[in-house]
């Protein structure tokens, strides 16, 4: 069945939607994407960030493009992420200002359905109270996330980081975890407290969707990627523009300089950045670089 309406998952595959898998030639294209200067190459591969048990092992085409890269570039620096003193700091960044509370920013049906919520996950009813209304999204999807068995300790960063330190090769981030937490600032609270309503009224679509997408990320299913997600996003112009389109031009002059060098660079980022309007491969070949995408391997 088709899935017109948003789930918590729209937070955590903002930046691991996958499209255009398929090419017009009926190809199984993967979403790894290969940009070379004649001395030096970089790949841009989508990546999942939460995966499942079920869900592996991940295809081997990423594990083969990361063997021929001289250095790994995450989103953000995943040793600085993984340090146990992050997530206080990331508590501190979704903490509302002193004397704020929840109350202040969303309505009385909002904060009825939110405490409904944590009360059926038998959670404290005031865990919200303190947080901004992107935390509270946030932590809403990766409750749910959770609940549904994905894990950030079996999603891509988390797999190639650790092979990487294995491995002896640098690895290094794109932006900073305070910028992107900041992203949710920047949009409108009525369209989080929407983002947040749309979520909590149809949970029921939750594990379903996230079967499709993964599916579809794996085998290449375009179309259903592209309804779930990039379609969605498109109706919303200002949630696409802070969360996607923005980083996007800002990553861009940073491949470019990775290409400008001698060593071959992966960048490992949310697929969603790679695909459509503005994203990273279409801001690139706008600038005149010829960006190929891969085949799977056989």
């Amino acid at each position: 069945m088709p899935f017109r309406r948003r789930t918590f998952f729209l937070a955590l595959l903002t930046a691991c939607a996958t499209s255009s898998l398929f090419a017009e030639d009926g190809v199984n294209r993967p979403p790894i994407w290969k940009v070379s200067d004649g001395d030096s190459s970089v790949y841009l591969a989508g990546s999942v960030h939460l995966l499942r048990e079920k869900d592996m092992p991940i295809p081997p085409i990423f594990g083969a493009t990361y063997e021929e890269a001289d250095e790994i570039v995450f989103e953000i620096d995943m040793a600085e992420m993984m340090n146990p003193a992050m997530a206080m700091k990331m508590m501190a960044l979704g903490a509302l200002p002193a004397g704020e509370s929840l109350t202040d920013h969303f309505g009385e049906e909002t904060m009825g359905k939110l405490r409904n919520y944590l009360s059926e996950r038998k959670m404290p009813t005031g865990l919200f109270d303190r947080f901004t209304p992107g935390m509270v999204y946030l932590t809403l999807s990766s409750i749910e996330a959770t609940r549904n068995g994905a894990r950030p300790d079996l999603g891509m960063e988390t797999q190639f980081f650790l092979k990487s330190q294995e491995d002896g090769k640098p690895s290094r981030g794109l932006e900073t975890p305070e910028y992107q937490m900041s992203r949710f600032n920047e949009l409108e609270e009525g369209e989080i407290e929407k983002l947040i309503n749309e979520s909590l009224d149809n949970l029921d679509d939750t594990a379903a969707q996230l079967d499709a997408i993964i599916t579809a990320w794996k085998t290449g299913d375009s179309n259903m990627i592209s309804e779930l997600l990039l379609e969605q996003m498109a109706s919303d112009s200002t949630v696409r523009d802070v969360l996607l389109t923005q980083r996007n031009k800002n990553w861009v002059p940073l491949i470019e300089e990775s290409l400008a060098g001698e060593n071959t660079v992966l960048f490992l980022v949310g697929a969603a950045h790679l695909v459509g309007d503005d994203s990273v491969i279409d801001l690139l070949e706008k600038k005149g670089h010829v960006v190929a995408q891969l085949e799977f391997e056989e």
